[in-house]
């Protein structure tokens, strides 16, 4: 069998650590400059090729093969040669697939433009770049209309969806078709396991299934693009200079497209002034869109004109609270706050200026959908840097259930495993008490609040049943992002 032939360009630290990493299946030829560097690489692993010369010069690309490749790795960390070499590659040659490091903002968009896979270097490690190589993911052209909405991906065993049923996956704007596992057909019930080594056909919205397919065969920091590209902002007209400060550190944060601005008509007296604060925070690519309907109607209408391409949805608090200013029933005041996430099906930030989000605090109790607020903590986290911290409230023993208590138990046990899967750090605390006075308590100390309220409440009862998440949000002085809900999708 012939073996799978990528090139390294570049032995610095990962490079190298990357030569001690990947099997030996596989074929590699490294280029670098530094003879004496290309000696080190030997001494690590005497089968590889080489090429002493300089990776911008086309010639000694030639010479390298590029186009008999599996792949190229840029691993150096001058992120201008990365760049140089990327453009070389995309205008000179047909590289199958091209994984290059970066530094800045403006590298990593460069560095896509030219078609190329992109770690950023201070998330970048030759681990990560190896569960990159050993994905394997592709279109299936021969079924739906050929634009990738509809593609066959293996998991991988580290992907955060391994293991899990299907039922808990919660897709939102994909959906698995069939699974194939070994020589057998498995039709996909919200019981069946995801094991590793299973090929899964998905289907949906081509920008979210590319994501989807990365998560599956284990790639990290990817929120929100599981959602969409497109962050949708809400202006009342009210918003102040500190709002835009916030919402601009977030477009900053994540890696989003396009930037759509749903304004009412006040907007349009400030226009001048927004426009000022968005250029002195970088929110670029922006669009304004004015609407007389109100907030849930006018972001509905937007979210339908761009086919469900938002992956946020950004509202500041006051516009909020002036909102539910005009119901007079409890219930109704939660459903607007819930239909906010619902509407677009992708998570909604209510900014209250308390970035940067150095720490996080991800309220766990009974009713909130756990996994989603602790894995969207977790890759929040790992994009901005911050520490996670998970709250739950242990029942009163005087007056608690055996059920109530079996729950929380639940739930600790299950931010254990996560914690585990992930391999990250999660404080948790334990309190005692009323979940809302005690998150409203303990989360002075933070300045992002993650929070779902799981499956929502429909009916009569739902006018009458305590909610714990709902109360939480209303009241907390710290910007929250609230996960959607999920429908059963089998």
């Amino acid at each position: 069998m012939k073996k799978n032939r990528f090139i390294i360009i570049g032995l610095g630290n990962i490079g190298l650590i990357l030569l001690k990493t990947l099997s030996r299946d596989y074929e590699l030829l490294c280029i670098d400059r530094d003879e004496a560097v290309i000696d080190r690489a030997r001494e690590i692993r005497e089968d590889i090729d080489v090429i002493t010369g300089d990776a911008t010069s086309r010639l000694v690309l030639e010479e390298a093969g590029i186009n008999d490749a599996d792949g190229v790795i840029i691993t150096t960390t001058d992120e201008r040669v990365n760049i140089e070499i990327a453009r070389i590659l995309h205008e000179n040659f047909e590289p199958r697939r091209v994984i290059a490091i970066a530094i800045s903002e403006e590298g990593i968009e460069t560095l896509r433009s030219y078609g190329a896979e992109v770690e950023n270097i201070f998330m970048a490690s030759a681990t990560g770049i190896v569960n990159r190589l050993t994905e394997k993911t592709k279109t299936t052209h021969e079924i739906g209309l050929g634009r990738k909405e509809i593609m066959e991906v293996e998991v991988h065993p580290n992907s955060r969806l391994a293991n899990k049923p299907i039922g808990i996956l919660a897709p939102i704007k994909w959906r698995i078709g069939i699974i194939y596992r070994d020589d057998n057909i498995i039709i996909p019930r919200k019981d069946v396991v995801l094991k590793p080594k299973d090929r899964v056909v998905i289907l949906g919205e081509p920008n979210i299934l590319k994501t989807v397919a990365e998560i599956l065969t284990f790639s990290f920091e990817r929120f929100p693009l599981e959602y969409g590209t497109v962050v949708l902002t809400y202006l009342t007209g009210a918003e102040d200079e500190r709002f835009f400060e916030e919402l601009g550190y977030i477009i900053s944060s994540f890696p989003v497209e396009k930037n759509i601005f749903v304004c009412s008509r006040k907007v349009a007296e400030r226009r001048k002034e927004i426009e000022q604060f968005c250029d002195r925070f970088h929110i670029k690519e922006r669009v304004f869109k004015e609407s007389v309907l109100p907030i849930l109607s006018a972001i509905e209408e937007t979210s339908k004109e761009i086919k469900n391409e938002q992956a946020l949805i950004v509202v500041s608090k006051k516009a909020v609270l002036d909102s539910l200013g005009v119901s007079v029933f409890s219930a109704r005041k939660r459903n607007f706050l819930y239909s906010l996430a619902d509407i677009g099906s992708c998570p909604v930030f209510i900014l209250s200026g308390t970035h940067p989000y150095e720490k996080i605090l991800l309220p766990s109790f009974a009713g909130a959908d756990i996994d989603r607020i602790i894995e969207t903590g977790i890759e929040i986290s790992a994009i901005i840097n911050g520490s996670l911290t998970a709250l739950t409230v242990e029942p009163s023993r005087y007056i608690a259930t055996e059920e109530e208590y079996a729950k929380h138990k639940e739930i600790r046990k299950r931010i254990s495993a996560l914690t585990a899967m992930y391999k990250t750090s999660i404080e948790v605390i334990t309190m005692r008490g009323n979940p809302v006075k005690v998150t409203h308590q303990v989360q002075r100390e933070y300045n992002l609040m993650v929070i779902s309220r799981g499956s929502p409440r429909r009916g009569f009862l739902s006018f009458l049943s305590p909610d714990v998440v709902w109360n939480v949000i209303k009241d907390t002085r710290i910007t929250t992002l609230i996960t959607p809900s999920v429908e059963e999708a089998l």
